[in-house]
This record gives C-alpha cells, sequence and structure tokens, in this order.
C-alpha cells in the first residue's frame, strides 16, 4: 500500500464480507428524488468541502456566495500533489503495460523508474516534494513489478486487457456526477476498484468529516449506477518529517444509516449558508485543515 495489488482486493473483499451493513432503502443513492435525500437548495456544494469541519458552514458562504479565494496552507497543498503522484503513477504503469510486452516485473520497474526520473528532470519542485515522489513512486514500481510477476505466473496468454486489469486493478480519478444529489457534476473518486469499490486517499489524520465524504460517493455511485455501497476503504498516509518515506492506515468504513444522514445535515447545511446573504459566522473551533482558515483568522 498505498496501491493496492489483485491479492489486496481480495483480501479487502473477505473483510467487507465479514461487517455486515444494513441500509435503510431511503437512504440509497437511487432515491435520491425523496426526502431526506432530495436537495433543498440549488447550489452545488463540492464533495471534498464536507470534509473539513465548519459548524456554522462559513466555509460554504465564503466559497460559494462570497466567491473569495481559499487561502489553505502548506498541507492542502501537499495533499494534492500526493493525490496526483498516486494517479501518475497508476496511469504510468497501465501506459507502459499497453505499449510493450514484458516478460518479468523486473522490465516493469525498470521503465518505471526510468519514467520517474524523466519527470523528475523537468519538473523544479522543492525537496520535500521530490523526496515524497520517489518514495511513492519507488512503492508504486515494486507493487505492480511484484504483480506482473504472479499474473505471468499463472499464464502467459493473456489478452492485454486482462493482464493490465489483474496487474493494477483500480481506476483512479474515477468520474461521477454528483448534481442530483446537490453536489458537483465534477465529482472524482480517487480510486474505484469495479465493480464497486471506493477508495480515498488521505494525509490528513482520521477524522468524522473524511467519512461523511466518503458517504457522499458512494451515494452519488448509488445514485449513477443503481448499485448498492456499502462499505468503502480510507488510505490514511503518514509521512516523515523529510517526506522520504511514509506508513499507510487502512480503514474499512461502513457506509450505514448514521453515516448516511450525516451527509445530508452537512450538505443541507453548506447549502444553506452558500444560498443565503446573511454571513453565518465564525465556529467555535476551526478545522486546521480549512482552505478558509487564513481568511477567517484575518477576520475578513
Amino acid at each position: 500500500m498505498p496501491f493496492y495489488s489483485y491479492d489486496d482486493v481480495l483480501r479487502i473483499s473477505k473483510l467487507i464480507q465479514e461487517m455486515p451493513c444494513e441500509i435503510s432503502e431511503e437512504l440509497r443513492g437511487w432515491n435520491w428524488h425523496n426526502p431526506p435525500l432530495l436537495p433543498a437548495y440549488t447550489t452545488q456544494i463540492n464533495v471534498s468541502d464536507l470534509s473539513f469541519s465548519c459548524q456554522t458552514g462559513r466555509l460554504a458562504f465564503l466559497r460559494y456566495k462570497m466567491k473569495v479565494k481559499e487561502q489553505g496552507d502548506e498541507r492542502l497543498h501537499f495533499g494534492s500533489f500526493i493525490h496526483k503522484v498516486i494517479s501518475m503513477a497508476t496511469s504510468t504503469a497501465k501506459s507502459l503495460l499497453y505499449s510493450s510486452t514484458m516478460q518479468n516485473g523486473g522490465e516493469l520497474y525498470e521503465k518505471m523508474t526510468k519514467r520517474m526520473e524523466d519527470i523528475l528532470s523537468v519538473r523544479g519542485l522543492p525537496e520535500s516534494y521530490i523526496k515524497a515522489f520517489k518514495a511513492l513512486w519507488n512503492r508504486a514500481a515494486l507493487t505492480y513489478a511484484s504483480s506482473l510477476d504472479k499474473v505471468l505466473e499463472l499464464s502467459k496468454y493473456l489478452s492485454i486487457d486482462g493482464l493490465v486489469s489483474r496487474v493494477v486493478p483500480w481506476i483512479c480519478e474515477f468520474p461521477l456526477d454528483g448534481r442530483l444529489l446537490g453536489l458537483n457534476r465534477a465529482v472524482r473518486i480517487d480510486a474505484l476498484v469495479p465493480p464497486t469499490l471506493i477508495i480515498e486517499f488521505k494525509t490528513r489524520r482520521p477524522n468524522r468529516n473524511v467519512e461523511v465524504a466518503l458517504a457522499a460517493y458512494a451515494l452519488i455511485f448509488e445514485c449513477s449506477y443503481r448499485i448498492p455501497v456499502n462499505h468503502a476503504v480510507i488510505l490514511y498516509i503518514e509521512f516523515a518529517p523529510d517526506a522520504s518515506s511514509f506508513k499507510t492506515y487502512e480503514k474499512v468504513l461502513r457506509i450505514d444509516d448514521s453515516l448516511r444522514l450525516e451527509f445530508v445535515e452537512k450538505r443541507d447545511l453548506y447549502a444553506s449558508k452558500a444560498y443565503l446573504d446573511v454571513d453565518p459566522g465564525l465556529p467555535a473551533d476551526c478545522d486546521p485543515y480549512c482552505p478558509y482558515l487564513g481568511v477567517c483568522r484575518d477576520g475578513r
């Protein structure tokens, strides 16, 4: 981890089977047109907004009503960078597998390493970002190289699509349209393992707000495809102070009724503040990762 092999997918599937989760029919995403899922406002909220705590909803007021530019700190920028590296490493592995026939995982590892060197040679990144990039990319190369060896041991006559799907089992930045649920149209799931396993990457500390946002993804998926999503996975990625190494903590989450209702409550709060002309004021406690922390602290 944070790059899943096919064996990881099987492991997660077994864990999910041991975690029963009953969901009320009215809280399935395909019932978006009935309360409580029916949006009360026309304003469309970003799913990412739901991952930040703002008890008064001022975040939504500043973003959607006042059109204030974000002033998030460096941790948010670093987290966004990590998402991009994971997606880039995944797409690179797929591209290399599709473009050439490889006899073993060692070849894939060498090609990915060469691609990493090419990318870093033309990008002016801070030292800590370079270290994080190398740590993640190397893990991706090792994971997918090992997966390729295992797949080739099973059969050397797989179709290219079959081989790639077994070596790299997920799709990064999977697109969804959340408008029917009062969310934005350009929703992106960090990773999706077909048919329904949703995976989210986070460099922040674990908290309930991240889980609420993950429930939003599950509901949008249900709304779009009419397929139940009872569980999802959060991969918390914690980097060393110098960003040269990291640890990953995996949480398999039940998308149960209580979490779905928390989503509805938070969506409606944010949508109401985005719609109305009244500044709701500062919350008692601000989320240290909030993209508008600088704005609120300056009193604007």
